[in-house]
């Protein structure tokens, strides 16, 4: 019997005593829906792997414990790690519920059990934390898990993907190195056999997904994480270049705060005005972005993004 079936027995084993209930092979049977015999392996497990200092009482018929200064292993966490632990917990939940189903669930009710015991206080976990993004699109939970397995076992992955700009779908037979949640959003970071290339794979437009016998080398990390990692937003391409957008007073006391990429620079003006320059890898990227902001702000460099803007600005002049 693996440990993590062991595990939800403990914790509530464990807070059983501490409520000064007296717990028994008999209410641990009834609580988790198996026989005695398997209740009392339980316990003698706790007694014996994890040092749990159990003293039967039979005047109460159930446990205590001889030293009131035992904490499970599990539960030895400052105040700081729990709350960690509980809103990674609503995150994961919020986040991707529908691709990971029924296991984030199992993991998140035994989570949630040991947060309610060991954390002071009355608010409930479900309550203390939400995550929300707008405009998320759900990946197919079935891709999702065919996706999970062919990153975790080094197989080839076959789908086909639909490309917005093209408005169609392409066969492609991928190596999957890396996946990403950006926004809610689930994105696989993969080698293309079509293209020859590292791409960047929406998983809400990827369906017939199919695992392949065929396993590949996994590529360095090298090789794809400054794709990742070097430039504002989601990588769409290998071009690298740096963006200026000069924000207004009004707005500046806002960006200030944020936080766009890490290697970005802020630089402050004498009239109040603010300028952002973060790297960047595609146009459209930034382009949305900057404006949502409306007149609040100026791209003012390179000169084909002004330009690009401009263009998008007199489009949007003819439809008011």
């Amino acid at each position: 019997m693996g440990d993590r079936l062991y595990f939800e027995r403990f914790v509530w084993f464990d807070s059983q005593i501490r409520k000064g209930r007296y717990p028994n092979a008999t209410a641990l049977a009834r609580k988790f829906e198996f026989d005695i015999k398997t209740a009392q392996r339980s316990i003698e497990h706790f007694r014996d792997r994890l040092g749990a200092p159990l003293e039967y009482d039979p005047s109460r018929r159930g446990y205590s414990y001889h030293d009131p200064d035992f904490q499970l292993p599990v539960t030895h966490l400052t105040e700081n790690e729990l709350v960690a632990l509980l809103a990674s917990r609503k995150l994961l939940t919020d986040a991707a519920a529908g691709p990971l189903g029924d296991e984030l669930e199992k993991v998140s009710t035994r989570l949630g059990a040991l947060l309610s015991e060991n954390l002071a206080g009355k608010i409930s976990p479900e309550r203390a934390f939400s995550f929300r993004w707008n405009g998320m699109a759900a990946s197919d939970p079935l891709i999702f898990k065919q996706t999970v397995s062919a990153l975790l076992s080094c197989r080839l992955l076959t789908f086909c993907y639909y490309s917005p700009l093209a408005g169609a779908c392409t066969a492609r037979t991928v190596e999957p190195h890396h996946m990403v949640n950006y926004m809610g959003a689930w994105h696989l970071i993969a080698w293309c056999r079509l293209r020859n290339d590292w791409r960047d794979f929406h998983l809400a437009r990827v369906s017939l997904a199919h695992l392949e016998d065929e396993t590949f080398t996994p590529r360095h990390e090298s090789a794809w994480r400054p794709l990742l990692d070097d430039t504002f937003d989601i990588f769409q391409n290998r071009e690298r270049f740096e963006v200026t957008i000069r924000f207004s007073a009004e707005r500046a006391r806002w960006v200030r705060d944020e936080l766009w990429h890490p290697d970005q620079r802020l630089t402050e003006l004498e009239t109040g005005e603010v300028e952002l320059t973060v790297p960047v890898s595609h146009e459209a990227e930034i382009l949305m972005e900057v404006l949502k902001h409306g007149s609040h702000a100026e791209v003012m460099e390179p000169d084909s993004l002004r330009v690009r803007i401009r263009g998008e600005i007199e489009r949007m002049m003819k439809k008011y």
